[in-house]
Order: structure tokens, then C-alpha cells, then sequence
């Protein structure tokens, strides 16, 4: 009987044990929509700098596409996020906002087939948003952290903002939330 109970045990504690260590070593989770449409990826990282207490969270990938003018033809596109965040560990927790990259470095990269104005012909745009250059009385950005703790720490939280592109187009990015092991950066 006692060895039937301590397979049992043991299958529970892996069971349990093992999925939770994988995510505590692994990437997490973010998603977010951008002018409505959605992203969500499971391969997102998040560094924090205990010396010089900078927070990142990143997710960037090279995606191939069919040019739709020519579909034998592909195209890389980067789709990817980047924010960063400069604040002593102890002021993470809580609601962060900027109205410009000198405070809050964010980037959203992605891509859309759109028509073309004179021809009507759909092509591939690619889309880099930021803080960067645009009007600070439009644009902004929030991230509020929920949580924050050790290395390993399943850090949860959210954003949104308003984002120009380089062409000067204001983009709304909404429902973000993340949930990310903290790594820390090696000084």
C-alpha cells in the first residue's frame, strides 16, 4: 500500500513540478491588439538589470510572406515588441506612463496587406511604431506592473498607448497584458 501512495505522490509532483519549472525557465506569454487587430505570442522575454534597473520585455520574429503581386516572390517582415522601462526595483509595481522615447523606449513592428492609393493593388506594409518622433500631446504610453519579485518571478501586467508610425500615422494599441518569467541581465 505505502508504495501504491508514493507513486501516486511522486506522479502528483511532477504532475504539478515539472510545467511550472519549464515556465519559470522559459518565455512567457504577451498580447496585445493594434488599431484592433490582435497579436499574442508565448515566446516573449523579460530582463531586468538589478545594476542599472532597467526592465525590457521583448518578443521579435522574422515572419515570410507571399508578395501579393507576386506570389512566387516572399518577403521578410519584422513583427515584434520592444518596451523598456527605468526604475528601481522597488518603484516597478504600479502605473508607468511617457509621452516620449527619452523616458519610455517602445517599439511594435508588423506588418498588413493594404491597397495601394493609385493602383488599388494590395501590398505588403510593413509598420514600425514608437515614441520616437511624433506629436508628445498625442501620443503616449502606460504599463502597469502588477507584480515583481526574484528571478523566476512570473511577472504580470498590462499596457496601452497611442503610437506614431514613421509616416506619421497615429496607431491605438490596446488590451495588452503579459505574463513573463523575470530574467535577470548578467553585469
Amino acid at each position: 500500500m505505502k508504495s501504491k501512495w508514493f507513486g501516486a505522490s511522486l506522479f502528483m509532483s511532477l504532475l504539478f513540478f515539472v510545467p511550472a519549472l519549464a515556465f519559470a525557465e522559459g518565455s512567457g506569454t504577451i498580447s496585445y491588439k493594434i488599431d484592433g487587430k490582435p497579436f499574442s505570442y508565448k515566446d516573449a522575454v523579460l530582463e531586468y538589470s538589478p545594476k542599472d534597473g532597467y526592465l525590457t520585455i521583448t518578443r521579435e520574429e522574422m515572419q515570410e510572406e507571399t508578395d501579393p503581386s507576386d506570389p512566387k516572390q516572399k518577403i521578410e517582415v519584422n513583427v515584434g515588441v520592444s518596451l523598456e522601462l527605468a526604475a528601481e526595483e522597488k518603484k516597478l509595481v504600479g502605473v508607468h506612463e511617457a509621452n516620449s522615447a527619452d523616458t519610455m523606449p517602445v517599439y511594435f513592428s508588423w506588418y498588413d496587406f493594404v491597397a495601394e492609393k493609385e493602383s488599388k493593388e494590395k501590398v505588403l506594409k510593413d509598420y514600425l511604431a514608437s515614441l520616437d518622433g511624433g506629436d508628445e500631446k498625442k501620443q503616449i504610453m502606460r504599463i502597469k506592473i502588477d507584480n515583481f519579485g526574484p528571478a523566476g518571478t512570473v511577472i504580470k501586467g498590462s499596457f496601452s498607448g497611442k503610437l506614431f508610425d514613421e509616416d506619421g500615422t497615429l496607431h491605438e494599441i490596446s488590451d495588452g497584458t503579459f505574463a513573463i518569467p523575470r530574467t535577470d541581465v548578467k553585469d
